[in-house]
């Protein structure tokens, strides 16, 4: 991560690879004379050398990475290439191309030495940071807290024994079980007559970061005292139930007390934790003050590079050597300007490893560092194998019920898929295929059948009853086609009057089968339109049929896909997880430009000038973003958002435009924008 941010933040100081033009023949065959004499020749033999060498050594600066450790030996090779030429510029001229490759060389090693020392303490900070987050979430969780006191439980009662058997030593006691009596052990590890907080030996050796702390609090010891208003005393019903709330009250605050000195361990262990967060970002703050530092350093360093061959190039290089060795060493004294860059760079050549060196035992030292890789897996170490034999001794009751439990999944899957998802598509793809020309209710024939016999039965009950003639017959048929039935209905009207009469003598038997007819038509009608709706909604239908299961299968498989995603750590632009860590970097970097630490009110340019600490505290949050982008990002989106990235570590611009840029962020990658942000 530090190095991709080193390679972007440097990209601008990169010099052309190319070599510098040489004089041309013509001119160095016009110097050509008679009169030239052998110092004359020696001495261009000599710059021709030195341009050789110095043209070789660009080239293998050019072609090699340029670590620290051979910063020095670079270095140390121009200044033997250079050493001769000090006696001939006391002489005459310099030539140019030999200053050219000159100010190349020191230029690439300047850039170099520069961008070692922004890895390196982007590297710090980062590691830094990195170690702090993890204190924090086991300071804020009472079960890390709880597991972080397991697992680091035999180093504590190995650093109480070490200390019982120092106390021995230096009493002068032979170690045997007398001495180690828990009387024995009072005596040799007393503690003060008077009462006091501060932590014994005791106990600074189970909790060392009690060594560092002058007493405990009595916030840690004991709980919170509380009040009863007086309004509660005095609105007591009885004298008994006032009697037993100061009972209840009592047992209340014992059974707080005893919780609280059970738990006190984790509380102490908590504190430990937060006092290990802490200390760890103060360093992580000095770092981000150099790394900021530093950064303010590319804006001169970019100016000179681009700045081409001028006569005080080499100066102005070793100046900026200078300015960088008094920012990193931790010891710097003022001194007089060095007189060439070979000095500085060799320094910090030899000082960024032995910084990195010191860092890193720093962090042993104080014990900032999260516990060992063995040390968080003892418990699951031990737990697992008791664990397995168990489970491999009980096979035989849970083996079988496993079985049969998956036994009945297959079924209930395998059932649920034939006959709740597949059998229903294929009905789907049925009904497509058949066009509504399926199995219907009723027959069109059967229809028409039935209504084309109520039209000969009206058309012959008219013909004897009423003596139609021809044309009133046509007629008469053309309404029942339509359902009119009107003339029956009259005849059925005359008869109904005399209803015995009629029955026997009259039409009324054969008005009431027409009846039937009419209605038997009616109902075939009606059948065939109820039809003709189910055909138009076949299709739907059986969609409906099939949506559920299909509503079933997405919500398994995005459930399924979501634990696979998680599992991995990944998912849609790098998961809820890593999208909420880019919401709190951005938030982080909002808070740092309004906030702006490191400045006191007082301070009239803090309004607009962005300080050591807040520069390097935006590149370090800058930092995580960009490697997020370049790993998560699509690329539609990755170059628009590492646009923005680059304008935050722009050092030229200041506190306000900053903001604007960070308002601009929230609005396009925000929850209105493309939602980078959003979890």
């Amino acid at each position: 991560m530090p190095s991709e941010f080193t390679n972007h933040f440097t990209r601008f100081l990169e010099l052309a690879n190319s070599r510098p033009g040489s004089p041309s023949p013509s001119q160095s065959n016009s110097k050509k004379n008679t009169e030239r004499n052998v110092s004359l020749q020696a001495e261009n033999s000599l710059a021709s050398r030195r341009k050789e060498e110095l043209h070789a050594l660009l080239v293998s600066l050019n072609r090699d990475t340029i670590l620290p450790r051979v910063v020095q030996s670079y270095a140390e090779s121009l200044q033997r290439i250079l050493k001769p030429d000090l006696v001939s510029t006391l002489e005459g001229p310099r030539d140019i191309e030999v200053d050219t490759l000159e100010d190349a060389v020191v230029s690439k090693l300047t850039v170099a030495i520069y961008s070692d020392a922004l890895d390196t303490y982007l590297a710090q900070a980062a590691e830094v940071e990195a170690e702090a987050e993890w204190w924090g979430e086991v300071e804020r969780s009472r079960r890390n807290t709880a597991l972080y006191f397991v697992q680091t439980l035999p180093l504590r009662i190995v650093n109480v024994v070490k200390t019982v058997l120092q106390k021995l030593r230096a009493n002068h006691l032979p170690l045997n079980l007398s001495n180690l009596a828990p009387s024995s052990l009072r005596a040799v590890l007393a503690s003060p007559v008077h009462f006091t907080l501060q932590p014994g030996l005791l106990t600074t050796a189970f909790f060392p970061y009690l060594k560092h702390q002058q007493s405990l609090t009595l916030a840690t010891l004991l709980p919170p005292r509380r009040h009863s208003s007086p309004s509660n005393a005095s609105t007591s019903a009885s004298a008994s139930n006032s009697k037993f709330r100061v009972f209840l009250k009592g047992l209340t605050e014992s059974a707080s007390l005893a919780f609280r000195f059970a738990s006190l361990p984790l509380e102490l262990t908590r504190q430990e934790c937060k006092y290990n967060r802490k200390a760890l970002e103060r360093l992580r703050d000095e770092r981000a003050q150099i790394l900021g530092e530093l950064a303010e350093l590319r804006t001169p360093l970019t100016a000179l590079v681009r700045g081409g061959l001028q006569p005080t190039s080499i100066s102005q290089y070793t100046s900026i050597l200078d300015g960088l060795l008094l920012k990193i060493s931790q010891t710097a004294i003022a001194t007089a300007a060095s007189p060439s860059p070979f000095e500085p760079l060799t320094t910090l050549s030899q000082t960024l490893p032995s910084i990195t060196e010191s860092h890193n035992q720093l962090l042993r030292a104080q014990k900032l560092l999260r516990p060992g890789l063995w040390t968080r897996l003892w418990p699951s170490v031990l737990v697992l194998p008791p664990l397995s034999l168990y489970i491999y001794t009980t096979r035989t009751s849970w083996i079988p019920a496993v079985f049969d439990m998956v036994r009945d999944a297959k079924e209930t899957v395998h059932g649920f898929i034939e006959g709740w998802l597949i059998s229903p598509l294929l009905d789907v793809l049925k009904t497509v295929r058949a066009g509504g020309k399926g199995d219907v209710l009723v027959r069109g024939e059967g229809v028409l059948a039935d209504l084309e016999s109520l039209e000969r039965m009206a058309v012959a009950l008219a013909r004897d009853s009423l003596k139609y003639t021809p044309a009133q017959l046509e007629t008469l048929a053309a309404q029942v086609r339509v359902g009119d039935l009107t003339p029956v209905m009259q005849i059925y009207e005359e008869d109904i009057r005399t209803p015995v009469r009629s029955a026997l003598t009259g039409t009324l038997l054969r008005n009431l089968f027409i009846q039937m007819q009419k209605a038997k038509v009616d109902i075939d009608q009606a059948l065939s339109g109820i039809d003709r709706l189910l055909k138009s909604q076949e299709l739907t239908f059986a969609f409906v049929g099939v949506a559920p299961a299909l509503a079933v299968v997405y919500t398994v498989l995005g459930g399924l896909d979501r634990l696979w995603n998680l599992s991995k750590g990944s998912g849609s632009w790098g998961g809820r997880k890593r999208k909420r860590a880019v919401w709190e970097g951005m938030r982080r970097i909002e808070r740092l430009l309004i906030i702006h630490p490191g400045t006191s009110s007082s301070d009239s340019s803090a309004s607009t000038s962005i300080t050591p600490l807040s520069t390097g505290l935006l590149i370090l949050s800058l930092t995580r973003l960009r490697s997020y982008a370049l790993t998560y990002l699509p690329a539609r989106v990755r170059s628009p958002f590492l646009q923005d990235l680059n304008d935050l570590e722009d050092t030229n611009l200041d506190r306000e435009a900053k903001l604007r840029i960070v308002d601009r962020m929230w609005r396009c990658w925000g929850s209105g924008g493309e939602g980078i942000v959003r979890f």
